[in-house]
């Protein structure tokens, strides 16, 4: 039952991706002999210069900005450390100060080459950023000034202090011929990740998140290169698995989004286009950009559609409240893995009625298969027949043929929550436990979480009455073993709270055989 479960829910979400996501499962477009795709998207290159049937190839002369040589602008504080390019008032050497990866370098976001800068402005049509005048009003606020003939580009920035949160304003004055609108970059260096496979997936990802009026699209970072669309934009996102650089639209105008993966530059990049509706009326943009750890408490308090950058899964509402119970029994404790040996205990406390049920079940399931073996003997060559004599003395005996799984299908939807919170949570990110366990977040790197937790399985099989026949009995024998192996290679927290869980049904078995010796009803 557990694999016919396991096998119906994996074909069940595959089919909900398929319709989620059509065009990630189409086939690529045909490639002619010269390497170019045959035919582009037409929606994809609208997306360039919106509402123009054939857009241009390059901006005018009329609609240049003003060249002007980079300068930089430096900003630091406890959180952050960055600097402020002219062009495009782009942001360089963008540094997470409190955090660092797992070579102990400190945390930096963006691309490092030059094609583009992280929040850089340029003209929609132009892969150049514009040139900006920087000023330094206070220690948290900047105002930019670009010039495009006879119109000037207005670009305020202003730092959160304690956060990792950046407020833009951008206002147009005067209007020039062919101007369709300013776009907001943000950009990423593309990351050979090996590992993971059909089982158990690889944590450490690239993505886009897109959330739009209509969808919520993630766009992983594969093999292949990317280039899709999106309109009616309200968050964009690109990251790794513990941080993002996202943008929070606030604008009149909703903004069309492009992303792009280039692998032979190992570049992606998230273009917000903001076409101009009304050129008398000038342009006037404002919007939240969030550089920073893919903090869901950080995250919520931006914006509530921001926080979904996090990805719990499917069963996103009890991620975030295990996660709110984590931090709680954290405070308590002051240790992620005392965290999660706690909310293990919670888990199971919560589910032990389910359990008593079951249990009871199983023993007089147990008790009445004297019966059951001697009805299979009677009716052998009638299994309608069978079945029924075998329904009508399980009412009889009030058993639930199906109630120990109950327990398990309550504890399942637990278990991928709990999965994807220990994956994805910054709070878990090089968080240590105890003795040989330094980071919650990876494999134990003696493997001796997953060998205990194989055994205390072991143990509780063992001491766990059944009702199989002996071949499916000799089968189950090897699943503490494929347990085992499964756990070697996801993180540490996971597996302790796995091995917890069986050490606790282990003593909830033990003592639920303290009346074991009672007599059993003959046949």
């Amino acid at each position: 039952m557990a694999i016919i479960l396991v096998a119906a829910t994996f074909m069940g979400w595959q089919y909900y991706m398929q319709q989620k996501y059509p065009d990630s499962f189409k086939k690529k477009d045909a490639v002619a002999q010269d390497g170019k795709p045959v035919q582009q998207d037409k929606k994809v290159a609208d997306v360039e210069n919106p509402g123009a049937t054939n857009p241009p190839a390059a901006v005018p002369d009329s609609v240049k900005a003003e060249a002007i040589a980079e300068s930089l602008t430096p900003f630091e504080n406890e959180n952050l450390a960055f600097q402020i390019s002219s062009k495009g008032m782009g942001l360089k050497n963008f540094m997470i100060r409190k955090y660092k990866d797992r070579s102990g370098q400190v945390i930096e976001l963006g691309h490092p080459g030059e094609s583009s800068l992280a929040l850089e402005t340029r003209l929609i049509g132009s892969t150049q950023a514009l040139d900006f005048r920087v000023e330094k009003v206070s220690d948290s606020m900047f105002v930019g000034r670009a010039k495009v003939g006879d119109m000037e580009i207005t670009k305020t920035m202003e730092v959160l202090p304690d956060t990792y949160v950046l407020k833009y304003k951008i206002a147009t004055q005067g209007s020039v011929d062919r101007f369709v609108g300013l776009s907001t970059v943000l950009g990423e260096e593309v990351h050979d990740i090996s590992g993971g496979n059909f089982l158990l997936p690889q944590f450490a990802k690239q993505e886009f998140y897109i959330d739009t009026a209509d969808s919520h699209d993630r766009v992983h970072f594969d093999k292949n290169d990317v280039q899709k669309s999106w309109s009616k934009v309200k968050v964009a996102a690109v990251g790794s698995q513990y941080f993002t650089q996202a943008v929070v639209d606030n604008s009149p105008i909703m903004p069309e989004a492009k992303a792009t993966i280039n692998h032979a530059t190992k570049s992606a990049e998230v273009l917000m286009l903001y076409p101009i509706l009304n050129k008398n009326d000038g342009l006037s943009l404002e919007y939240s950009a969030f550089m920073g750890p893919k903090s869901h408490h950080l995250l919520v308090n931006v914006d509530e559609n921001l926080s979904h950058v996090v990805d719990f899964g499917f069963f996103n509402w009890i991620g975030r409240q295990i996660l709110t119970t984590l931090k709680w029994f954290y405070a308590l404790v002051g240790n992620w893995g005392a965290a999660i040996i706690l909310l293990t205990i919670l888990v199971r406390l919560i589910v032990l009625p389910f359990n008593v049920y079951s249990y009871k079940s199983m023993k007089k399931m147990q008790e009445i298969q004297p019966q059951i073996a001697r009805l299979r003997e009677r009716y052998k060559d009638d299994q309608q027949k069978q079945q029924q004599e075998m329904m009508t003395l399980m009412r009889e005996n009030k058993v639930n043929p199906v109630g120990g799984c109950l327990p398990v299908l309550l504890q399942f939807p637990i278990f991928i929550a709990l999965y994807q919170v220990l994956g994805n949570s910054i709070e878990l990110y090089q968080a240590p436990f105890t003795l040989w366990i330094h980071d919650l977040s990876l494999k134990d790197p003696f493997y001796i979480l997953p060998v205990l937790m194989g055994v205390t399985m072991f143990i509780q099989q063992k001491i766990t009455p059944n009702t199989m026949d002996p071949a499916q009995a000799k089968i189950l024998q090897f699943m503490p073993l494929i347990f085992t192996f499964f756990m070697v290679s996801l993180p540490s927290g996971l597996t302790l709270y796995m091995w917890v869980g069986a050490l606790f049904s282990v003593l909830q078995q033990l003592y639920f055989m303290r009346d074991q010796k009672k007599p059993v009803p003959a046949a």
